[in-house]
C-alpha cells in the first residue's frame, strides 16, 4: 500500500517538474520571438 502510494506521489511529481519545465521553455521561446520582433520593428 505504502509503495503504491509513494510511486503515485512520484509519478505526479515527476509530471508536474516536467510541466512547469515546458511552461518556462515555451515562455522563453516566446520572449525571443518577441525581442526579435521588437528588433524588426526598430530596423525600419
Amino acid at each position: 500500500m505504502f509503495v503504491t502510494l509513494a510511486t503515485l506521489a512520484a509519478l505526479i511529481s515527476c509530471m508536474f517538474v516536467a510541466s512547469v519545465a515546458s511552461t518556462v521553455s515555451a515562455l522563453r521561446r516566446e520572449n525571443q520571438d518577441f525581442k526579435s520582433i521588437i528588433d524588426r520593428h526598430k530596423a525600419f
